[in-house]
C-alpha cells in the first residue's frame, strides 16, 4: 500500500515539475500560485532527476531511397561512409576507409535484427 501511495506521489510531482518547468517561472513563483513549497518542488525536480534514467544516445543515418535502376552513391565521396542496400534478396553493405566502427556495429545489429522477423 505505501509503495502504491509512493508511486502515485511521484506521478503528482513529476507533473507538477513537468508543468514549473514549462513555464519558464522561477520556483518561488511558480510554488506560490500553486499552493506548496517551492523547496519541495526543487527537492522533487531533483530527486526525479536522479531516478529517471538517462535516455540512451540516439545517433541519426541519413537514407538514400535509389530506384532499382539507380546505382548507389560512390563510396568516394564523402569519407567514412556507409552504404546499405536492401533488396528483395537481402542486403549489400559497403563500408568505406575511416567508417566509424561503433555506427558500423549498430547498422548490422539493425540488419540482423530485420533479418530474424
Amino acid at each position: 500500500m505505501m509503495e502504491t501511495t509512493t508511486s502515485a506521489a511521484a506521478e503528482t510531482w513529476a507533473r507538477r515539475v513537468e508543468a514549473w518547468r514549462a513555464s519558464g517561472k522561477r520556483a518561488e513563483e511558480f510554488s506560490r500560485r500553486e499552493g506548496y513549497a517551492a523547496t519541495t518542488l526543487r527537492w522533487w525536480a531533483s530527486k526525479l532527476k536522479h531516478e529517471t534514467p538517462a535516455a540512451p544516445e540516439v545517433r541519426l543515418a541519413r537514407v538514400i531511397r535509389t530506384g532499382a535502376a539507380t546505382p548507389a552513391p560512390s563510396l568516394a565521396s564523402p569519407a567514412a561512409t556507409i552504404v546499405v542496400e536492401v533488396g528483395a534478396m537481402g542486403a549489400r553493405v559497403a563500408v568505406a576507409s575511416g567508417a566509424d566502427r561503433e555506427t558500423l556495429a549498430m547498422v548490422l545489429d539493425v540488419l540482423r535484427v530485420g533479418c530474424t522477423r
